[in-house]
């Protein structure tokens, strides 16, 4: 199973912000607004502020392959947060990225005790982002209309995802 070969690493923003910038610049990323990064606009795109992210590369035999961030850690205490993930193309595919749901949901309802939910958004077409969601209790809360512009100037809409701690 890929769950076996996959591991978790929380990034030192200090040390680690021109390893995470690189790996953003280097691939591309076909359902976010930017599907290319220049290293400035990954710099700027890294991290975020400290206090309000977290971020935590997601290694396969111990080979870096994807970044998830956690996002509005600011709102837990008023009970949502948000996440981005990023998986390497040749990494897409696999199962990797519903692994990475799994592991980051159990993460921030045990890490953070008063949280009641977790958002996350996606591009509508983005099926396989939609199954990784779904096969972990996400539930689609709505569609938001041409809200999810592209670099060639279309725009899609976006698919609105939560999960309740009660879901579990």
């Amino acid at each position: 199973m890929v769950e076996d070969s996959l591991s978790f690493h929380e990034i030192d923003a200090d040390a680690e912000s021109t390893q995470v910038a690189s790996f953003l610049a280097t691939h591309v990323w076909p359902f976010h607004s930017k599907s290319r990064l220049s290293l400035d606009a990954a710099r700027n795109v890294a991290l975020g502020p400290m206090e309000d992210v977290r971020a935590f590369w997601i290694k396969q035999n111990r080979n870096k392959v994807g970044l998830i961030r956690l996002l509005d850690l600011k709102d837990v205490e008023d009970g949502s947060v948000q996440f981005d993930i990023r998986l390497a193309k040749e990494s897409r595919g696999h199962g990797i990225g519903r692994a990475a749901v799994l592991w980051l949901t159990i993460k921030l309802f045990s890490d953070y005790p008063s949280l009641h939910r977790i958002e996350a958004t996606t591009r509508i077409d983005n099926q396989a982002m939609r199954r990784a969601l779904e096969s972990n209790g996400y539930q689609l809360e709505g569609r938001l209309r041409e809200t999810w512009p592209t670099d060639d100037g279309i725009r899609f809409d976006t698919a609105l995802y939560g999960r309740l701690r009660s879901d579990a």
